[in-house]
C-alpha cells in the first residue's frame, strides 16, 4: 500500500505482504528472498525499513524451474538437511522421506537512514537478527506426537556427531556511510558487529567422555568500502575499488559450530556467496579486494537494441585472514599461508527493452594450487555463463 500527506508531513509509506526479495543496507549479511511482511517509512529527512519473515517455506533445491534457492546454512544441522534436499520433481516421483523445504529460519531487519545528513553525507544503522525454528518446530512435533527429521543436539550432550548440531541465534548491528566528498567520486563504508550464541563440542571435566557440547558467545566483526570514479564523458565509465572482510577463529575445527576455546569469532552471515562468478566465499575469514572498470561503448552511436549495452572487467583478489576454516570447504587442511587465488571477471549486459535483459559472464579462477591440492580448485578454473530475464 502506499499512503502519503500523512499527519507528520510529507511522507511515503510502503507495504510488502508475501514473497519478496529483501536485503540488509551491505548486503552481506542477508540477501535473498523472504515470506513475511516488509514497511518502509520514508519521510524527507529519514526513513525506516522494518522487514520479519521466515525461509521456512522456501524450495531448497535448485534442480526445478520452480523452486527458489536459498543459502542459509549456518549449523551442521543446517548443512545436513541442504545435502538431502531433491527438487519438488523428485519429490513428488519417489516419497516424502527427504527434504523439500529449506531450513526453517526466522528473519528480521531493521534499517534507520539519514539521508545527506552532513555534508552530502547519508548515515545507516541497522539490526538483524535471525533465529533456528526448530527449537520450536520440536515443541509442536513433541506435542503432537511426531518426530522431528533433523532435531537439534542440546547443551550437555556427550556424545560427539559429526552431522548434527545445536540452535545458531545471531544478531548484527551494523552501521554505514555513504556519499560524496569530490565531484564524480562516491564511497560507501559498512560495518557490522555479530554476536549471538553456537554449540560447540568443548572440553569437559565433568563429562565421562572428557567433552560436552555448550553454548558459547559469538563475537564477530565485519566491514568493508567501496570507492567509485565515475566518468560521464568517456562513454559513461566508471572505476571502482573496494575491500570487505569477515573474521576468522584460528581455534575453530570447521566452519559450522566448530570453536574449540574462549569465544567464537567467525562471522557467519545469514546468506553466503559474494566474491566472484566461480570463487564465491562467504565473507568468513575472509579478505578479499575488487578493481573494476565498466563502460557503455555505443551509448553515442545511433544503433539501438545495443546502444546500453555496458561492459565490465573486474580483478578480484582473495585471502585468509588467519589459519582456520572458511566455508570453502575445497581448501587444503595442510595450507596454513592466506593467499587463496585471484579471478578475473569480464560481463557483458544488455537491456533492450525494461523488461527484457541478458548478460554473458566469462570468469577465469587462478588458485594458489597448494591451498586447494588435491581438490577441484587446484588448477585454473573458466566458467562461462549466460543468463536472460524477461519482467512481466
Amino acid at each position: 500500500g502506499i499512503y502519503t500527506d500523512l499527519e507528520y508531513g510529507p511522507s511515503l509509506i510502503l507495504t510488502t505482504l508475501g514473497r519478496f526479495s529483501t536485503s540488509d543496507f551491505s548486503t552481506k549479511v542477508f540477501s535473498q528472498k523472504l515470506d513475511g511482511f516488509s514497511a518502509n517509512f520514508n519521510y524527507s529527512a529519514v526513513e525506516l525499513t522494518l522487514t520479519a519473515g521466515t525461509t521456512a517455506f522456501m524450495f531448497a533445491d535448485t534442480g526445478n524451474i520452480l523452486t527458489d534457492s536459498t543459502t542459509t546454512i549456518m549449523s551442521k544441522t543446517d548443512a545436513t538437511q541442504n545435502s538431502n534436499t531433491v527438487s519438488l520433481y523428485e519429490y513428488i516421483l519417489n516419497n516424502d522421506s527427504v527434504t523439500l523445504l529449506d531450513n526453517p529460519r526466522a528473519v528480521q531487519i531493521a534499517t534507520f537512514t539519514l539521508p545527506e545528513l552532513v555534508l552530502k553525507q547519508s548515515f545507516t544503522f541497522s539490526f538483524v537478527a535471525q533465529e533456528d525454528l526448530r527449537t520450536m518446530i520440536s515443541a509442536l512435533k513433541n506435542y503432537s506426537g511426531a518426530t522431528e527429521s533433523y532435531e537439534l543436539l542440546q547443551a550437555g550432550e556427550e556424545t560427539y556427531y559429526a552431522n548434527k548440531g545445536g540452535a545458531v541465534n545471531t544478531q548484527y548491528f551494523g552501521a554505514g556511510i555513504s556519499g560524496s566528498f569530490l565531484p564524480m567520486f562516491y564511497h560507501n563504508i559498512f560495518y557490522y558487529f555479530g554476536t549471538g550464541s553456537s554449540l560447540s563440542y568443548l572440553e569437559d571435566s565433568s563429562s565421562s567422555t572428557g567433552y560436552s557440547y555448550q553454548y558459547t558467545t559469538i563475537i564477530s566483526h565485519m566491514a568493508g568500502f567501496t570507492i567509485d570514479y565515475f566518468m560521464p564523458s568517456i562513454f559513461n565509465s566508471r572505476i571502482s575499488l573496494g575491500v570487505v572482510f569477515g573474521t576468522g577463529d584460528s581455534d575453530a575445527t570447521s566452519y559450522y559450530e566448530g570453536n574449540t576455546e574462549g569465544y567464537y569469532n567467525q562471522f557467519t552471515a545469514i546468506t553466503s556467496g559474494g566474491g566472484g562468478l566461480i570463487f564465491t566465499p562467504g565473507v568468513s575469514n575472509i579478505i578479499s579486494g575488487s578493481l573494476s572498470y565498466s563502460i557503455k561503448p555505443f551509448q553515442d552511436l545511433p544503433l539501438p537494441v545495443i546502444d546500453n549495452m555496458q561492459i565490465a572487467l573486474s580483478y578480484l583478489p582473495f585471502f585468509r585472514i588467519v589459519d582456520g576454516p572458511t566455508s570453502v570447504s575445497e581448501i587444503s587442511s595442510s595450507y596454513s599461508g592466506n593467499y587463496l587465488g585471484s579471478e578475473i571477471d569480464l560481463g557483458l549486459y544488455l537491456r533492450p527493452f525494461s523488461d527484457l535483459g541478458a548478460s554473458l559472464q566469462l570468469g577465469y579462477f587462478i588458485p594458489k594450487s597448494d591451498a586447494f591440492a588435491g581438490s577441484d580448485l587446484e588448477d585454473p578454473s573458466f566458467l562461462a555463463k549466460l543468463n536472460v530475464s524477461l519482467s512481466y
